[in-house]
């Protein structure tokens, strides 16, 4: 999952935007911290994502080894460290169990549409993996999911009275919906292949 992580941060931001207000940065950056980590591991050799030429990736034959940023336990204690980070920054601990919710969720999300992750190194593996098994359906979810989120932000913001503006709408969609909608091509076709190279 991909844009779907973006949308969760959505949710706490409307949620505590009143009561505790931080920067939308804070709840984007807690739903990726997984996948940057990852892309850290993979560029320093410790995780490994093959092929190494991203135009030659489909989503169906990409081989993965990420069992420092998403096995199931190392997330347990990703979480508990993003969480004490945004607490010691901000001292709100109703921000702080949101971003630990969102590093988790993004597992979560990750198990039902991702690739198949461990509980620990050599112990699983779990999820769904339909990256591998059904990529298509995997981006068919990720928009449901996305355009739920959206649509039930912007219909919260306008019972507030504060109506989202239609041309941030469209972003929102076109961004958190379309980015996965776009993907579809990619699902079993790499670039390369997709252009005949």
């Amino acid at each position: 999952m991909i844009a779907g992580h973006f949308a969760t941060a959505l949710v706490p931001y409307e949620l505590t935007r009143k009561s505790d207000p931080v920067p939308v940065w804070l709840f984007l950056l807690a739903a990726q911290f997984l996948d940057l980590l990852m892309m850290i591991f993979v560029s320093l050799g410790i995780e490994t994502m093959e092929p190494e030429d991203a135009f030659d990736v489909s989503f169906s034959g990409v081989q993965t080894n990420m069992f420092v940023s998403h096995d199931l336990l190392p997330v347990v204690g990703w979480a508990a460290l993003f969480g004490v980070a945004t607490w010691l920054i901000w001292r709100k601990p109703v921000i702080a169990l949101w971003c630990v919710g969102l590093v988790a969720f993004h597992e979560v999300c990750d198990l039902i549409v991702g690739y198949p992750h461990d509980v620990v190194r050599g112990v699983g593996p779990i999820g769904m993996a339909l990256y591998v098994n059904a990529p298509i359906l995997s981006f068919l979810l990720e928009a449901a999911m996305a355009a739920g989120i959206v649509f039930w932000f912007c219909r919260r913001r306008a019972n507030s009275g504060q109506r989202v503006s239609t041309g941030t709408q469209v972003i929102l969609y076109a961004v958190l919906v379309g980015t996965p909608l776009a993907t579809l091509p990619l699902a079993n076709h790499s670039v390369n292949s997709l252009l005949g190279l």
